[in-house]
C-alpha cells in the first residue's frame, strides 16, 4: 500500500504522508490511529533500511504521517459518488444495464475514466 501513496514535500523540505480516512469501515474504534502508528512504523523502517543500504551515506529526512478524520467520513464515498453521478459527464463514463447484458461482467473491468483494469 505505502508504495501506492503518495509522499509530498512542503517548501520547508520536510516530508509528509498525509492520509483522509473516508468510507463505513473507517469508523471501527481508534482506527485511524492505529493507521497512523502503522504506517509511520513501516514508513520508520524503510527510511532505515535506505540509510543501511547506502552504508551511512544518504541521512533520510523523517517523514511526519497524519491520518485525517472528518465529520462526513462514514458518508464521504457515498457522497462522492452522488456528486459524480448528478454531473452531465456521468452518462459518458457509466455502463448501462443494456451494455451489461451485451458484455457481461468483464464490462466490469474497464472504464473510460480509469482506463483499462485487469
Amino acid at each position: 500500500m505505502l508504495g501506492s501513496v503518495l509522499i509530498s514535500r512542503t517548501q520547508n523540505g520536510s516530508w509528509h504522508l498525509n492520509v483522509v480516512l473516508s468510507g463505513g469501515s473507517t469508523m471501527f474504534r481508534d482506527f485511524g490511529r492505529r493507521l497512523q502508528r502503522d504506517l509511520k512504523r513501516v514508513v520508520d523502517a524503510r527510511l532505515k533500511l535506505s540509510e543501511e543500504l547506502s552504508g551511512g551515506r544518504i541521512k533520510p529526512k523523517p517523514v511526519e504521517v497524519q491520518v485525517i478524520t472528518h465529520h462526513m467520513q462514514r458518508y464521504a464515498v457515498w457522497f462522492g459518488g452522488s456528486m459524480l453521478a448528478s454531473t452531465p459527464e456521468f452518462f459518458q463514463v457509466c455502463h448501462t444495464k443494456k451494455d451489461y447484458e451485451e458484455y457481461g461482467p468483464s464490462i466490469c473491468r474497464h472504464n473510460p475514466v480509469f482506463g483499462v483494469m485487469s
